[in-house]
């Protein structure tokens, strides 16, 4: 295969997000097969960890932490008398021209080589727009949200403006890729996420395990609450079982204070950041994913790629895509905690039922195995044209 050159562009490239997960689980496999790999990041967090390998070149625009506010309209901010809005938008523009140029040194070292640019976030399309002429760049947009949710957010305007004119637009799922046809996109495709890992736990020693998991943000969109109260229903029921919960966010004091209120200290934890997520699901027994928006969540891809049944709020089309309801595991409506804690129970409950949803959950995470959905990246690149041959890099 010609090796190809490759760059993921991310608004931070060491963010703890799905979005960075699968951008880095990618440019890993394109990595090892030979191909040029480059980040180019917006922005960076201070003194943050990064899913990324070392040995893949990360470039940040903006390494003061700068952070572009949105566009106004100097004129009638002048006539109001805002002078400084009016001269923080002065110096987005100047900033933005700047950074505008760094991007077109960067991409000036690869001449007239192809390039094919993932741009894993909207927001930095922005600074790349001047790309969009190069005939040797090809730009691949992506969402990682549901199509409502995206539309229900900031992003939407960035996505008309600047997907339409990529040379792929891809979307997680089929309705959302029909969704954004319908309002005339010319370039739409479907990509799922890849799971980093695959490797099935036999049921009766995740169900010995007695431990419901869930992994994410601690933000109030993740609905963590939502969990945590229905378990607590259904606690007394279940005396051997616990919930943990990974990860980090602001959320974390509010949660940890009602889990105190539910009396259910010594049965919901809070567990932190996991640098091996494989292992906590596999000392675990079966996912909850609470939230009330998602995409195709990685969270879910993972935990079935380990042979856990899944029990879903069906907050995007997405989760159908993963989760076979009553088959894999369950789907409910969102922020309903009397069904999510009738659930919980009733496979909490069912040895049986259990290892049946084990067993299907597994052979339904192939669809997201690793090494299937980088075959469809490199179909997609022979699509967008490019058999052209790197040259070999000092």
């Amino acid at each position: 295969m010609p090796k190809k050159n490759i760059v993921f562009v991310l608004n931070e490239y060491n963010g703890h997000g799905g979005a960075q997960r699968v951008a880095s689980i990618l440019a890993d496999d394109f990595v090892q097969d030979g191909h040029h790999v480059a980040v180019l990041s917006i922005n960076e967090q201070k003194d943050a960890p990064s899913y990324f390998s070392k040995n893949i070149p990360v470039t940040v625009l903006h390494k003061d932490d700068y952070r572009a506010t949105l566009p106004k309209a100097i004129s009638p901010n002048l006539k109001s008398l805002k002078l400084k809005t009016v001269a923080s938008e002065i110096n987005r523009r100047i900033q933005l021209s700047r950074r505008r140029k760094d991007v077109g040194r960067f991409f000036d070292q690869y001449g007239s080589e192809e390039v094919f640019v993932i741009v894993v976030q909207v927001w930095g399309m922005q600074w790349l727009q001047p790309l969009l002429y190069r005939p040797n760049i090809k730009v691949i947009g992506q969402s990682h949200e549901s199509y409502i949710a995206a539309k229900n957010s900031l992003r939407y305007k960035r996505i008309l403006k600047y997907y339409r004119q990529v040379s792929k637009f891809l979307l997680l799922t089929g309705k959302d890729a029909d969704h954004f046809e319908s309002r005339g996109f010319p370039n739409v495709g479907v990509m799922y996420n890849p799971s980093p890992f695959r490797a099935q736990v036999a049921a009766d020693k995740l169900y010995r395990n007695k431990t419901i998991v869930s992994t994410g943000r601690l933000v109030d969109d993740k609905g963590f609450d939502v969990l945590i109260e229905a378990f607590a229903r259904v606690a007394s029921d279940l005396p051997e079982w616990q919930v943990h919960i990974y990860g980090e966010g602001p959320a974390k004091e509010s949660l940890q204070n009602l889990i105190s209120i539910l009396g259910m200290d010594n049965r919901v934890i809070l567990k932190g950041q996991t640098k091996d997520i494989q292992s906590a699901l596999s000392s675990s027994s079966f996912f909850v994913l609470s939230s009330k928006a998602e995409g195709l969540p990685m969270s879910l891809i993972e935990a079935q790629s380990c042979g856990l049944p899944c029990i879903s709020t069906d907050c995007a089309p997405g989760i159908r895509e993963i989760v076979d309801d009553y088959k894999s595991g369950f789907i409910t409506p969102v922020g309903d905690v009397p069904v999510l804690s009738r659930q919980i129970r009733r496979l909490a409950s069912d040895p049986a039922m259990f290892s049946e949803f084990s067993e299907h959950a597994f052979i339904t995470s192939m669809r997201f195995e690793n090494e299937t959905i980088k075959n469809q990246w490199y179909d997609l690149f022979d699509e967008l044209g490019g058999q052209q041959h790197v040259k070999e890099r000092a």
